[in-house]
C-alpha cells in the first residue's frame, strides 16, 4: 500500500470520528436544549448530522441540528437557557399556530352564516389550505434551516387539513348537504395520516409524526359511528402497528409509550358504546398486547442505549401489561364465567415471562420491567384465585421462588419483584387475614389449620428463613453509596408479624408475658450466636412490652392481671441483663461494638 493509501485511510478514520463527535455534541445540545455554538458550513449541519446519526431520536427530533439559520443571538452564556429563543420561536409560533386554527374554525363559521361557499367548498378550502401550510412548514424546516419554526407551521397545518375533512362527517349540516359517507372520510383522513407519519419518518420529525398518529387515534374514535365492532379496533391496531413499524425505522420509543393510553382508551370506549362479543375483545386486546411487545422488542433492538430511552421502554412495558390484565380479566371472566379469577392476569404475567427470557437471550438486554411486572402479575392471580390462607401460602411460595431463581439466574428484576411480593404478602396478612381468617379455637381445629394462626406463623417461618438464607448478602440502593443489608428487612419483619400475630390471639396480661417472653429468647439468641440483630430485636420488643405494662396495664387490667404484668416483666428484664453482663466479660464496650 502507498504512502498516499495510507494517508487517505487516516483522513477517513479522521472524519468519521469527527462525525461521531459532532452527532454526539449534537444529541446533547438538544436534550439540554441549549443554543448550539457557531460553527462553519450552517446551511448544512442539520442536515449531515441527521445522516451521521440515525438510530438517536434526540438528533432526528424536532429540536435536531446544529447551528442552523434559527439560531439566535448567542450572546447568552453557553449554559443558560435562551429565554428570548424559546419566546420567540416556541412560545409565538405555538400560539401563532394556535390562533391559525382558531381562525379557520371561525372563518368556517362566518362562511355558513354568509353563505360564501357551500359545505363542499369550504372542506376543500379548509383542506388545500392546511395542506400548504404543512408543505410550507416542510420546506422552512428542510431547506431554509428554521427547523423548530417549520414544524410548528407543519403541525398547524396537518391539524388544519384534517378538521376541514372531519367536518364533511362530523358537522351534520355538511354530512346532509355533502352526502360523504363515513368510510369515505375515514379513507381521507386515514391517507392524510399516513402520508404525514411516512413523510415526518423522512423528515427526522417525531413531534409532526405524533400530531399525525394521535389525528389517527381520533380517526379510530370516529368509526364508533359506523356501528360496527370490527371498524374501530380494527383501525387502532393497525395505528399501532404502524408506530411499531416506524420504531424500526426510527427509534421514538416517545410515540410509542405516548400511544399506550389512547389505544387502551379507545378499545374502552368501543366495548362500552358497541358491547362486541367477548371472543373477539380477547382477541382485540391480545393482539393489541402483543403489538406493543413487539414494538419493546424493537426498540431495544435498536441503537439507542441511553438511559432516557431505557426507562420510556420499560414504562411502555408497564403501562401495556397493567392495561392488558385488567381489561383482559374483565372480559374472560365473561367470556368464560367457570374459569377461576385471576387466569387473564396470569396469562399477562406468564407471557412478560416470555418477554424477559426473549430480550435476554437474544438482545443481551433484559427487559426489567418485564421481569418484575411478571411476578407482581402471578402474586395478583394467585389472589385472584384462592381463598385467603391458600391466597397467603401460594404467595410465600411464589416469593421464595422468585428469590431463588433472581439469585441463581442474577436476575435483578425477578428479585425486585420477589420483594414486591413480599410487601404485599405483609400487607395482606395485616389488612385481609387478620379479620376475615378464623382466630385459634380447640372447638374447632380443622378451622384452625387453616385460619389466621397457620397463616402467620407459615408466614413467620418464610420470613425468617429467608433472612437466614440471605445471610450476609447485600445489595446497593440507587442514589446511595453504601450497600444495605437483604437479611435484615427479612428478619425484622418476621419479628414485627410475630408481635402483630400474639397481639391478634391473646390480651391483657397474657399478651404482656408472651412479649416479654419473645423478647427474652430473641436476647437470649442473640447473645449465644452472637448476633447483634437478634440481640436489637429482643430489646426492641422488651421496649414494647415495658411501654405496655406500665401505660396500659396500670389502668386498663385488674390488680391480680396488673401484678401479674410487673412481676413477669421485672423478672424477665432482669434475666435480660444478667445474661448481657455475662455475656460482655472483660471487655464489655469492644464486645458490643463487635
Amino acid at each position: 500500500m502507498s504512502d498516499d493509501d495510507d494517508l487517505e485511510a487516516e483522513v477517513r478514520d479522521l472524519r468519521a470520528e469527527v462525525d461521531a463527535l459532532q452527532t454526539r455534541i449534537t444529541a446533547l445540545e438538544s436534550a439540554l436544549d441549549t443554543d448550539p455554538p457557531p460553527s462553519a458550513g450552517d446551511e448544512t449541519a442539520t442536515t449531515e448530522a441527521d445522516a451521521a446519526a440515525p438510530g438517536s431520536e434526540a438528533t432526528h427530533g424536532s429540536e435536531s441540528g446544529t447551528a442552523t439559520g434559527e439560531t439566535a443571538d448567542s450572546g447568552a452564556p453557553s449554559g443558560e437557557r435562551n429565554w428570548e429563543r424559546d419566546i420567540g420561536m416556541k412560545w409565538l409560533g405555538g400560539v401563532g399556530g394556535l390562533a391559525l386554527v382558531v381562525g379557520v374554525v371561525f372563518f368556517i363559521r362566518l362562511a355558513i352564516e354568509a353563505g360564501y361557499l357551500g359545505p363542499l367548498g369550504r372542506v376543500l378550502i379548509g383542506t388545500a389550505g392546511g395542506l400548504i401550510l404543512l408543505a410550507g412548514g416542510r420546506y422552512a424546516a428542510e431547506r431554509q434551516g428554521y427547523d423548530r419554526w417549520g414544524r410548528l407551521v407543519a403541525g398547524t397545518g396537518l391539524a388544519i387539513a384534517y378538521f376541514s375533512v372531519y367536518a364533511a362527517y362530523g358537522f351534520e349540516s355538511y354530512r346532509a348537504a355533502i352526502g360523504a359517507p363515513l368510510w369515505v372520510v375515514m379513507l381521507v383522513l386515514t391517507a392524510l395520516v399516513a402520508a404525514t407519519a411516512v413523510v415526518s419518518v423522512r423528515d427526522h420529525a417525531p413531534a409532526v409524526a405524533g400530531e399525525a398518529f394521535l389525528l389517527g387515534y381520533v380517526t379510530a374514535y370516529v368509526g364508533l359511528d359506523a356501528g360496527s365492532f370490527v371498524v374501530s379496533p380494527a383501525y387502532v391496531v393497525l395505528l399501532t402497528a404502524g408506530l411499531v413499524t416506524i420504531a424500526a425505522v426510527r427509534p421514538w420509543s416517545r410515540l410509542v409509550l405516548g400511544s399506550v393510553v389512547p389505544a387502551y382508551v379507545l378499545h374502552i370506549a368501543w366495548m362500552n358504546r358497541l358491547e362486541p362479543p367477548e371472543a373477539v375483545a380477547t382477541a382485540i386486546l391480545t393482539a393489541t398486547f402483543a403489538v406493543y411487545a413487539a414494538g419493546v422488542y424493537v426498540l431495544r433492538a435498536s441503537d439507542r442505549t441511553d438511559r432516557w430511552h431505557r426507562r420510556l421502554v420499560e414504562a411502555t412495558t408497564g403501562l401495556n401489561a397493567v392495561f392488558a390484565a385488567i381489561l383482559l380479566e374483565g372480559v374472560v371472566r365473561r367470556l368464560i364465567p367457570t374459569a377461576p379469577d385471576g387466569v387473564a392476569v396470569g396469562a399477562v404475567g406468564l407471557a412478560l415471562v416470555g418477554v424477559y427470557a426473549v430480550t435476554g437471550s437474544r438482545l443481551g438486554q433484559q427487559d426489567s420491567a418485564a421481569g418484575m411486572l411478571a411476578v407482581v402479575l402471578l402474586a395478583v392471580s394467585v389472589v385472584l384465585a384462592a381463598d385467603p390462607f391458600f391466597a397467603t401460602a401460594g404467595l410465600l411460595g411464589l416469593l421464595c421462588g422468585a428469590l431463588a431463581l433472581g439469585s441463581r439466574r442474577d436476575a435483578r428484576a425477578v428479585r425486585i419483584g420477589g420483594h414486591l411480593v413480599a410487601i404485599g404478602t405483609v400487607a395482606k396478612l395485616l389488612a385481609v387475614d387478620a379479620t376475615r381468617l378464623p382466630a385459634f379455637s380447640l372447638a374447632d381445629p380443622l378451622v384452625t389449620v387453616t385460619g389466621r394462626p397457620a397463616a402467620y406463623l407459615l408466614g413467620i417461618a418464610v420470613f425468617y428463613a429467608l433472612g437466614r438464607w440471605f445471610g450476609g448478602a447485600s445489595t446497593t440502593v440507587p442514589g446511595i453509596d453504601r450497600e444495605l443489608s437483604m437479611a435484615a428487612p427479612y428478619a425484622w419483619t418476621a419479628t414485627g408479624l410475630a408481635v402483630v400475630f400474639l397481639g391478634l390471639e391473646l390480651s391483657g396480661a397474657g399478651l404482656s408475658v408472651a412479649w416479654a417472653v419473645l423478647g427474652l429468647a430473641f436476647v437470649g439468641a442473640g447473645l449465644a450466636f452472637d448476633a447483634r440483630s437478634r440481640r436489637l430485636q429482643g430489646v426492641v420488643v422488651l421496649g414494647l412490652v415495658t411501654t405496655k405494662v406500665f401505660l396500659y396495664d396500670t389502668q386498663g387490667l385488674d390488680t391480680l392481671a396488673r401484678t401479674l404484668s410487673f412481676l413477669v416483666l421485672g423478672g424477665i428484664l432482669l434475666v435480660a441483663s444478667y445474661a448481657y453482663a455475662r455475656w460482655q466479660g472483660e471487655e464489655p464496650l469492644k464486645r458490643l461494638s463487635g
